[in-house]
């Protein structure tokens, strides 16, 4: 009895290919565990053939995999890989095997543990400074990630280089490089701050991702947060303008000859203009989209959970013309209005006069 599985390899979850048991006799007991908690536990029968054919087990892993929190304030998130465990046992044989999953929503055209690249659609990458920005990649024992962070001091620009400090090997990870936490990497101002390269390295340079600050004077600008291919938090920020079109919700009933809306809700929905994106914005934008959680990171606390409802995304491709495209949501919650009594911050002048002043 033999699977078509490597023992101890790594895996994503979205390659991987059905599971083929062969030389079965009579019957197969099979149980499948993730991280220790019993995912599948089954009796099969062989085909003519002997065989039993276990399908789409990344489905099943990925139901096991727990998302980091979208709050963006962490320094890194690095979870470990899903550790697999497959018992098998006919009326004649028994085996068992070990493999680690690593999370993905998509097919990925490279393995885990070959080459040192980032887990980003960008290779230049514009933000603002008061934005959150994760990197993701794949730490393995020769994985090194280095910082050349460009930035003004007296009024001349200068480089400065800091490696970054990775946690065990063998794991996912999301790094914050915002640049506020870039300037406290680097004992920079985070003001002065130009631009910086991430390099990824195995001792030699395999992958570079630039960040430039974004200084440039939009009317809006909103950052959302999302859960990249890789199960990892990420941010897209979008730089057109905002309608808001509010709806009243509930049910109207006729009651002992009066109307009633039953369970009123007001649904704050917001259209979003994207602003002009390239190709890779563009791949990044779909990510957001099929994202399980989006949370939108203008509120002033903590980063609202949203729900997207409604996109427009017609465009006409047309050689290397970028496009906009726009997407309608709300939040997620019913409860998210807040009453704050002493939300108001008061002025010079009483209500009678207007805010010129102000």
């Amino acid at each position: 009895m033999v699977a078509n599985i490597i023992n101890n390899s790594y895996q994503f979850s979205s390659d991987m290919e059905d599971i083929r048991i062969t030389d079965v006799h009579e019957k197969l007991t099979l149980k499948m565990t993730v991280n220790g908690q019993e995912a599948l536990s089954e009796v099969y029968y062989p085909d003519g053939g002997g065989t039993v054919t276990i399908c789409d087990p990344g489905d099943i892993i990925n139901e096991y995999f727990v998302r980091p929190e979208l709050s963006g304030g962490e320094d890194w998130i690095a979870p470990p890989p899903m550790t697999v465990q497959l018992f098998l046992s006919d009326s004649e044989t028994t085996a068992d095997y070990t493999w680690y999953v690593l999370y993905s929503r998509y097919r990925i055209s490279f393995e885990p543990l070959t080459g040192f690249i980032f887990y980003s659609r960008y290779k230049i990458k514009y933000i603002r400074q008061n934005t959150v920005d994760y990197l993701s990649f794949f730490v393995s024992d020769q994985t090194k990630v280095y910082l050349d962070i460009i930035y003004l001091e007296a009024g001349s620009s200068v480089k400065k280089t800091v490696e970054l400090q990775l946690p065990e090997t063998n794991r996912m990870m999301a790094y914050n490089i915002s640049p506020v936490k870039v300037g406290k990497l680097a004992n920079v101002k985070a003001d002065n701050i130009l631009s910086y390269d991430a390099r990824i390295t195995d001792g030699t340079l395999t992958d570079l991702v630039r960040f430039v600050i974004d200084r440039r004077n939009h009317r809006e600008m909103h950052q959302f947060l999302y859960y990249n291919v890789f199960g990892l938090p990420e941010s897209i920020s979008f730089s057109g303008l905002v309608q808001y079109s509010p709806a009243l919700e509930g049910d109207i009933a006729d009651m002992v000859k009066r109307k009633r809306r039953l369970n009123p809700f007001f649904n704050d929905l917001r259209t979003v203009n994207t602003g002009y994106l390239d190709e890779n914005k563009y791949k990044a934008l779909i990510d957001m989209l099929t994202s399980p959680v989006q949370r939108w990171y203008d509120t002033p606390s903590l980063p609202m959970e949203i729900i997207i409802t409604d996109i427009d995304f017609t465009h006409t491709k047309m050689g290397n013309q970028r496009v906009n495209v726009n997407l309608t949501f709300c939040p997620a919650s019913r409860k998210h209005q807040v009453f704050d009594r002493y939300s108001f911050s008061g002025g010079i002048f009483d209500y009678t006069f207007d805010r010129t002043f102000e």
